[in-house]
C-alpha cells in the first residue's frame, strides 16, 4: 500500500425527509445566502418551495442566482461571484446536480477574492479559501457533494477544466434519494455513468495492484452502479436503487476509494472535456464513449489491472471480454458507445485532441497523453 493523506471534512445528512434541514445548515454560516440552482427542475417539481420554506423558516435572507446550465459555464459563474459580492451574501446553498455544485464552488472561491475565476483554472492563482457552501444533491454522477474538485467552461476558449482544492469541500451536504425520483432515465444514466468511470479511472490507475481492500471498495462500487442503473430507470420511484446511487456517487470521488492505491489520474475525463466543452454532451454521455476506447488503447499497457476489472466486475475472464461487457452494459441503459452514434466523425479527431490535450497540459498528463495518444484513442471510439 503506497502512503497517503486522507481528509474529508463534509458532513452529510442522507436519508428520507431530509430536506428541511437545508434551512438550520445554512444559518450555522451566517445569515444571508446565495440560492444557486438551474434553469427549472426544481420549481417544476416543487423542491423551490421546499427549500425556500425552509431557509425563511431558518430567517436567511435569500438573494437567488438560477439558471445554471449543464455543463456550467464561466460568464454564469462570473454574474454569481458579482452578485455575491454586490450582496455580501455569508454563505453559499447550491441545490441541483454536479454542473449546479461546481458553479457554486466557483462563485464561492472567486466571492473572497479579486482575481477573476479563470484564473484558478489555469492555475495562475492559488484558491487560499472561499465562503461555505451547503448543499442539497438532486442529481446522482459528478461526487462534487463530498469532494473538493470543481469544472467549469470557458464558453469562449471551449476549453472545460477542473481543479480541487480545499477551501471547496462542501461544509454540508444534505442527501435525500426521494429527491431524485423525478430525475429522467437519461440524466440517470449519464450521472451512472460518471460515478462509475470515477471508481474505473482510481482502479485503473494504481500503482500498486497489491491493494485487496482498495479493489474490494471499488469492485463492489462499481458493481452496485452496474445493478442499481437499469433498476432505477427502470423503477424511478424504487428508493434502494436511488439511494445506492446517490451514496455510490458521492463514495466514488470522495477519496476514500483510491488511498492507499496512488495518486488518481483520470485521463478518460481529461479526454471527455473535449467533447463536451464542444459539442455541449452530457459528460456521463462523453465517457460512455471515451472509457471503451480507452480500454482498447491501454489493453497493453494495463492488461492485469484490466483483466481484474474484467474478472473482478464483470465476471468474465480476458480484457477483451471486460470490454465487450463494459459496452453491453453501456447500451444497456441507452448509452452511446462509439462517436458515430453522436454525429461525430474522424475529421473532428484532430480539434478534438488538441482540445483535450490543452487540458493534460494543464493537469500534467501531457507526457503521455500526446496530440497522437488522443488521436488514437479517439480513433478507437469511432
Amino acid at each position: 500500500m503506497i502512503g497517503f493523506e486522507y481528509h474529508n471534512p463534509t458532513q452529510v445528512i442522507f436519508g428520507k425527509g431530509t430536506v428541511p434541514q437545508i434551512g438550520p445548515a445554512a444559518r450555522a454560516y451566517g445569515k444571508k445566502a446565495l440560492f444557486v440552482y438551474g434553469r427549472r427542475a426544481i420549481k417544476e417539481t416543487g423542491l423551490y418551495n421546499r427549500v425556500m420554506d425552509s431557509l425563511r423558516k431558518a430567517d436567511m435572507v435569500v438573494v437567488e442566482h438560477p439558471g445554471v446550465k449543464a455543463n456550467p459555464v464561466l460568464s454564469h459563474a462570473r454574474a454569481g461571484v458579482k452578485l455575491a459580492k454586490r450582496e455580501k451574501v455569508d454563505v453559499i446553498v447550491a441545490v441541483g446536480g454536479g454542473s449546479v455544485i461546481d458553479e457554486a464552488k466557483a462563485i464561492a472561491a472567486g466571492a473572497v477574492t479579486e482575481a477573476d475565476i479563470w484564473e484558478f483554472f489555469e492555475f495562475h492563482t492559488e484558491i487560499e479559501d472561499a465562503l461555505p457552501i451547503v448543499t442539497l444533491l438532486t442529481i446522482c454522477g459528478s461526487g462534487s457533494e463530498m469532494n473538493s474538485g470543481m469544472v467549469l467552461t470557458n464558453e469562449e476558449k471551449l476549453a472545460k477544466f477542473g481543479l480541487r482544492a480545499p477551501p471547496l469541500f462542501p461544509k454540508i451536504s444534505i442527501l435525500d434519494p426521494t429527491v431524485t425520483f423525478t430525475v429522467p432515465p437519461d440524466q440517470t444514466a449519464y450521472g451512472a455513468v460518471d460515478a462509475f468511470s470515477h471508481v474505473f479511472e482510481a482502479y485503473m490507475a494504481r500503482e500498486d495492484l497489491d491493494t485487496p481492500i482498495q479493489e474490494g471498495i471499488m469492485e463492489t462500487l462499481m458493481k452496485t452502479v452496474i445493478a442499481r442503473a437499469p433498476q432505477a430507470i427502470e423503477h424511478p420511484r424504487d428508493y434502494n436503487a436511488r439511494a445506492d446511487l446517490m451514496w455510490v456517487s458521492s463514495l466514488a470521488l470522495c477519496g476514500i476509494t483510491f488511498s492507499g492505491a496512488g495518486p488518481l489520474s483520470l485521463p478518460c475525463h481529461m479526454i471527455e472535456h473535449a467533447l463536451s466543452a464542444i459539442h455541449d454532451m452530457a459528460h456521463g454521455e462523453g465517457l460512455a464513449i471515451i472509457m471503451p476506447g480507452w480500454m482498447r488503447y491501454m489493453a497493453s499497457k494495463k492488461e492485469e489491472a484490466m483483466k481484474k476489472l474484467a474478472q473482478g466486475v464483470f465476471g468474465v475472464d480476458t480484457v477483451r471480454e471486460g470490454i465487450e461487457a463494459l459496452e453491453k452494459w453501456l447500451s444497456s441503459i441507452n448509452c452511446p458507445v462509439r462517436l458515430s452514434q453522436v454525429g461525430i466523425g474522424a475529421s473532428e479527431i484532430p480539434k478534438l485532441a488538441q482540445n483535450a490535450y490543452a487540458l493534460a497540459q494543464v493537469w500534467e498528463l501531457s507526457d503521455s497523453y500526446t496530440p497522437e495518444v488522443i488521436e488514437e484513442i479517439f480513433r478507437l471510439c469511432i
